[in-house]
């Protein structure tokens, strides 16, 4: 144990960004085949859930304990993250390191965001709205800059007082009190809220527009109306077994009609798959957040600091 590595959150952040956690991102989908993941372990409280997740990728073995809680203590509703991201080297068992996990969480989660909207949301976008304005966002609206020419950014929240803290940190920001005002013009949509009720319509969206589900993660959250599952084009999801169960396709057998279906790693092995399809409409990604994701990331970090 006398050369284990451990990082706090700040120091995470430290080591690496965003843009640079894209291409990672983007390789892991690229060779799938050479990870394992079997299902998250949840395990309900009264107030929110812990959730073990394990994953192989190449040579390190690794999971991530993490803990949601709903803070409704107070006169707004909060939710709560704690992690903690463990590898080990699995030719020789050695734990290699322990690392804080919610700086991670956001960056990888972010970089996801970003491998999606490089291959999924218009080439020519140039506004991007944020539904939800909590602690991942700054790193959300960090990603899709990586990836597009975005020249807004429009911002909502229920509480306009984190949203407007937001717009601080990015030029050309705007922050909507009204939701159709922010999404009517939105060429990318990401949504990151703990929503259980679908409360984004398609007449909100703007046509051809590309929207990134983050926020249902859960068996019974959605951010989306039905309306707008009746009306994509497309839909590719992180991982099939997860989001069905978790993400917002586990609200597909309620549609009226079905969208064609694509996993992140064909899209990102065969970019041009898809391009035969209606590409008129609407595209959804759905991103559950996988411990593949979180390993690699831990493991390219550690890396990095030897």
């Amino acid at each position: 144990m006398a050369n284990l590595t451990i990082l706090s959150n700040d120091e995470v952040a430290e080591l690496i960004t965003v843009s640079e956690c894209i291409p990672i991102i983007e390789n892991l989908f690229k060779n799938l085949d050479n990870s394992y993941m079997p299902p998250k372990t949840y395990l309900n409280i009264p107030n929110g859930d812990f959730r073990a997740m394990p994953a192989i990728v190449d040579n390190t073995a690794g999971i991530k304990w993490c803990g949601v809680h709903m803070d409704d203590t107070g006169t707004k509703r909060k939710v709560n993250i704690f992690a903690k991201v463990l590898i080990n080297d699995i030719h020789t068992g050695e734990l290699l390191a322990i690392m804080d996990g919610e700086a991670l969480t956001a960056i990888r989660t972010a970089a996801v965001t970003g491998v999606a909207t490089k291959y999924l949301a218009p080439t020519n976008a140039r506004i991007a709205a944020f539904i939800g304005c909590g602690n991942q966002t700054e790193r959300q609206i960090e990603a899709v800059l990586a990836v597009r020419d975005i020249e807004q950014i429009f911002l909502y929240d229920l509480d306009p007082t984190r949203a407007d803290n937001l717009a601080k940190k990015f030029d050309s920001a705007y922050v909507y009190s009204d939701l159709e005002r922010c999404l009517q013009q939105a060429d990318i949509v990401t949504t990151l809220t703990p929503s259980r009720k679908g409360f984004i319509p398609f007449k909100f969206i703007r046509n051809k527009a590309h929207i990134n589900a983050v926020g249902a993660d859960a068996k019974g959250k959605r951010e989306l109306d039905i309306s707008v599952l009746n009306h994509l084009g497309i839909i590719v999801y992180d991982e099939w077994e997860q989001c069905s169960h978790s993400g917002e396709i586990q609200y597909l057998h309620e549609s009226e009609r079905q969208p064609v279906l694509f996993s992140l790693k064909e899209i990102v092995n065969h970019p041009l798959a898809y391009n035969n399809f209606d590409r008129s409409m609407s595209t959804l990604f759905d991103a559950t957040g996988l411990a593949i994701e979180d390993v690699v990331t831990a493991r390219y970090i550690y890396e990095k600091i030897k």
